[in-house]
């Protein structure tokens, strides 16, 4: 059984009567700065696409929001970060069944992504999915593309529409651990 969930975070002054008028629900936890709305089941239009923002009104309306989905039975995630109407971050990672990659990378990487997509232990994790790669398409190149994927660490570079640098539905934890996010109670 996989995690489905998907939840707006705001950082926000508004009250929660004025963010009922947008949000169908709205949750406070007492350990976050952040306001947790529409957290649930709800497949919202537009996921895993990589077209669509999430974020960017909202945000030029309460302040800093965060939009979190998660997939976990596919291996794919969502995640869009705007302040004040400006977009700060948007990453989607998904699959089509038999492949996930990114299909959206956008705005200014963010410092957690430094210490989990471009750690070394991810690198050394897509070097050996290399390998398989390499040796399923029976080709003799692991060498010239694991230094082309050493690049990529180096620079902190996304591949979209490839699978570089590994990503995964569990990052939306590394993500909700680095902001403080607290989903609500069952």
């Amino acid at each position: 059984m996989g995690v489905f969930y998907s939840a707006y975070f705001l950082k926000t002054t508004a009250s929660d009567e004025q963010l009922r008028k947008r949000f169908s629900r709205v949750q406070t936890h007492p350990d976050s700065d952040w306001k947790v709305c529409n957290y649930g089941n709800d497949f919202v239009d537009g996921l895993f696409e990589g077209d669509d923002d999430f974020t960017l009104d909202l945000s030029a309306r309460f302040g800093e929001v965060i939009f979190l989905c998660i997939d976990s039975r596919n291996d794919q995630f969502e995640y869009e970060h705007s302040r004040e109407g400006h977009l700060l971050r948007k990453l989607c990672w998904s699959s089509d069944g038999s492949e996930s990659t990114w299909l959206a990378v956008a705005g200014e990487r963010e410092p957690w992504e430094d210490n989990s997509l471009f750690s070394q232990a991810n690198l050394a994790k897509a070097l050996e999915m290399l390998k398989y790669i390499v040796e399923d398409e029976g080709a003799d190149d692991y060498e010239e593309r694991a230094e082309t994927l050493r690049t990529l660490w180096e620079r902190k570079e996304y591949q979209l529409e490839q699978p570089w640098p590994i990503g995964d539905a569990h990052y939306v934890d590394v993500i909700q651990g680095y902001f403080g996010l607290k989903l609500p109670a069952a």
